[in-house]
């Protein structure tokens, strides 16, 4: 056993093929524990060249890609409890700090109704001294460009690897 063999994992239905140094790339997460030639906890036999983890193939796939960069993608920020439930399974600390980071920054949907009723407040207010329609029209760019820009990375508007969660 080397850390250039490549290990065929089963994750709930769907094969993922990577190497033992990818799963071993943080020595203190599960995944080390079971796949290091070293470790006394070894993974069940496979069956079909594949070793079985009865896990969520869609948050794996994210787990497997931190293991081998450290980062997870801008284009794969599902971040959602799930996802930090199976990086606290796989004990991996780092990638449950880099999924509450990202969380804190999500905007809330109390956020966005805040922002909303700002601006029909002040639609209002405009309606009420019959400033013109640019005014108005102003104020929707204004808040339209806000959500553009701060809930482009809201869990409500996430996608990754091309699905909507």
């Amino acid at each position: 056993m080397s850390l250039s063999d490549i290990i065929v994992l089963n994750v709930g239905g769907t094969r993922f093929e990577t190497t033992r140094a990818t799963l071993v790339s943080q020595p203190d997460s599960m995944l080390a524990k079971m796949f290091d030639p070293d470790s006394p906890l070894v993974p069940a036999k496979p069956k079909d060249d594949a070793y079985f983890l009865d896990r969520d193939p869609e948050t794996f796939k994210v787990i497997l890609s931190f293991l081998r960069s450290g980062q997870i993608s801008k284009s794969c920020h599902n971040i959602s409890d799930l996802l930090l439930h199976e990086a606290q399974f796989f004990q991996l600390p780092g990638l449950e700090a880099k999924i509450q980071e990202i969380q804190a920054k999500n905007v809330s949907g109390q956020d966005i109704l805040n922002k909303l009723s700002q601006i029909v407040t002040k639609i209002d207010a405009l309606e009420e001294n019959r400033v013109s329609v640019m005014e108005k029209r102003k104020l929707m760019t204004e808040f339209r460009e806000w959500m553009q820009e701060d809930l482009r990375n809201s869990e409500y508007f996430i996608r990754c690897g091309g699905k909507k969660y």
